[in-house]
């Protein structure tokens, strides 16, 4: 077991390294990421990580991102919050359509259709639309190949403005000591919110009490950052666990849900696209960081993006929160209402049989 994590690891850091070499964005986690789905696609066997290193991961970037809380951020991301309704609820009208095209053209069921296309987090998603009689397998498969498709090209399509991050930074890297306590007190914060069942809890609940400590004592100074080896290994983590997510022998059986999946994900990822430079246009907001908050990636990859890429993090993180937080809400009650609507009609047949 020991040897299948070091080794699934270490191809991982491979990669990171030589993305980093060829100055890619992001580049531990894309490395790591294309990487693992490669070697998936050749068939490598014993790659596997545990759960808990992906944990591990969202939990350092939650905290890179709580440590970059201020008051002003706090209330520069309260003023957004009708441009996040508006923007999730377009994002949600986008994918329906989506949705629908899948339906009619595959001949799958409504509740797969639907589960397949709303951009809500691929095991959030999968779970609800198991729970509401979807086909977990597809549902699975077009969360994965978004997941992968827009992780991958964002960081490229705000390659230009890469150079941002190269502006001088007062930063100042945490010593040993104060480094330990943040990750225990991040540590915390995480399993918290994971017993209270909140959104991407190891992310949200370590940037929470990161934040915490952060704007309201002086335990961590003013501009404090992660040692960077931190922040890669998390990448790695991250960038492995989805790459595993991606498996040859469900790609060859679903070659026609695979496809599909792949031109979806690419409609809503430019229908998106569209959306964030007109979101820029009429607010003056960032073009990178509009981008960066409409696309639909997951919330830890697209923060990672905009720190990458001199974007505004906590904003994006911001936008993904509420978009998460809103379809969860909405397809959970949604998806209970449908299964108890189809139990009470089995139910009156199977009594006057």
């Amino acid at each position: 077991m020991l040897l299948r994590i070091l080794f699934t690891l270490l191809l991982g850091s491979l990669g990171g390294l030589l993305f980093a070499t060829i100055h890619s964005p992001l580049p531990w986690l894309l490395g790591a990421l294309v990487t693992t789905v490669i070697c998936n696609m050749l068939g490598v066997k014993n790659l596997w990580i545990p759960s808990w290193f992906r944990q591990a991961g969202l939990t350092v970037i939650g905290i890179t991102l709580g440590l970059r809380m201020t008051s002003e951020i706090v209330d520069t991301m309260m003023g957004h919050v009708g441009l996040m309704l508006i923007t999730t609820i377009l994002t949600i009208l986008i994918s329906l359509v989506n949705a629908w095209i899948f339906y009619k053209i595959c001949r799958v069921d409504g509740i797969t259709a639907i589960f397949s296309n709303i951009p809500g987090g691929l095991s959030e998603m999968v779970s609800v639309g198991q729970m509401a009689g979807g086909n977990q397998q597809v549902i699975t498969i077009f969360h994965s190949i978004r997941a992968i498709s827009v992780v991958l090209c964002t960081p490229y399509l705000v390659l230009p403005t890469h150079a941002a991050i190269q502006t001088a930074t007062t930063e100042h890297v945490l010593g040993i000591g104060q480094t330990v306590m943040i990750l225990v007190a991040g540590l915390i914060g995480a399993l918290i919110a994971s017993r209270c069942y909140i959104p991407a809890p190891f992310l949200l609940g370590a940037l929470l009490v990161t934040a915490l400590i952060s704007m309201n004592t002086s335990l961590v100074g003013e501009s404090p950052a992660l040692p960077s080896i931190l922040v890669q290994g998390a990448q790695i983590f991250i960038g492995v666990s989805i790459g595993l997510g991606f498996k040859r022998e469900d790609i060859v059986k679903n070659r026609r849900f695979f496809l599909f999946g792949l031109m979806h994900s690419l409609f809503l990822f430019v229908m998106v696209i569209v959306l964030a430079i007109g979101i820029s246009y009429v607010t003056a907001t960032d073009i990178v960081t509009a981008i960066l908050a409409t696309v639909p990636g997951g919330l830890a990859e697209m923060s990672l993006t905009a720190l990458a890429t001199g974007a505004d993090p906590l904003l994006v993180t911001a936008f993904h929160l509420f978009r998460l937080v809103l379809v969860l809400t909405l397809f959970s009650f949604g998806a209970r209402a449908w299964t108890n609507y189809h139990s009470r009609i089995k139910q009156p047949k199977e009594t006057s049989a």
